[in-house]
């Protein structure tokens, strides 16, 4: 009986963070309200209550979710992978299916006032922890391109700080119709730019291309190099 109990806490709990998921990403944080959030999954304001203090510790907590299963898959992927080059695509290709797909993340990381509340921590948080993850990937994807002779980080004063600037620029256009042609031009602006030879060799591209074609999380992943 305890682990069926167990297992309903955390069965309705999954079920409000779902609902609230839909709703913030249609209404933004200040138009929905708990009643909405927990009819939205069949429960009934007190349940929600059982699981979270306040709408707002319940937001950090969907803004957690979100951010941690992005972080983990892009972190696995890019792991797998043997071209510095192709790791940033990857990095790239995931921050913008993660704010399409969730336009909450992208509303507090662009600053939209609907999906902010009053005393949100930007800086810090989830969206501290995915800012501090992405500047760390990109870290060290240069640093290995670097060691390798792939890049060359000495041209720039600042080559994490511009890569970063770039994918800032990426998100707070993400919305726009033609988003993915000012991320290709991006990605060609940063391998043009970065690289030090005119090819990466012919087998980290084959074993790339073989990985990510089974990443089906990536897909269509349309910037593998040929």
């Amino acid at each position: 009986m305890v682990c069926v109990a167990g297992t309903m806490k955390k069965d309705r709990r999954t079920l409000l963070i779902n609902s609230g998921m839909e709703l913030f990403s249609r209404s933004g944080f200040r138009d929905v309200s708990v009643d909405a959030i927990s009819r939205g999954c069949g429960l009934s304001v007190g349940s929600f209550y059982k699981h979270f203090s306040s709408k707002e510790e319940f937001y950090d907590v969907i803004l957690g979710v979100m951010t941690h299963e992005g972080i983990r898959k892009a972190r696995r992927v890019m792991d797998s992978l043997s071209s510095p080059v192709n790791k940033l695509r990857v990095l790239y290709q995931f921050i913008i299916l993660g704010v399409r797909r969730y336009p909450v993340l992208r509303g507090v990381l662009t600053g939209d006032p609907r999906y902010l509340y009053p005393g949100i921590d930007v800086a810090g948080g989830a969206i501290g922890s995915l800012r501090s993850a992405v500047e760390e990937m990109i870290a060290e994807t240069i640093r290995d391109g670097s060691r390798r002779g792939i890049f060359r980080p000495g041209l720039y004063e600042n080559v994490n700080g511009m890569v970063l600037a770039l994918l800032e620029l990426v998100i707070s256009t993400s919305a726009h119709p033609d988003i993915d042609v000012l991320t290709r031009d991006i990605l060609v602006l940063l391998q043009r730019g970065l690289r030090r030879a005119i090819r990466i060799p012919r087998r980290d591209e084959l074993r790339d291309r073989r990985i990510l074609q089974r990443e089906e999380s990536l897909d269509p992943l349309k910037w593998l190099e040929t």
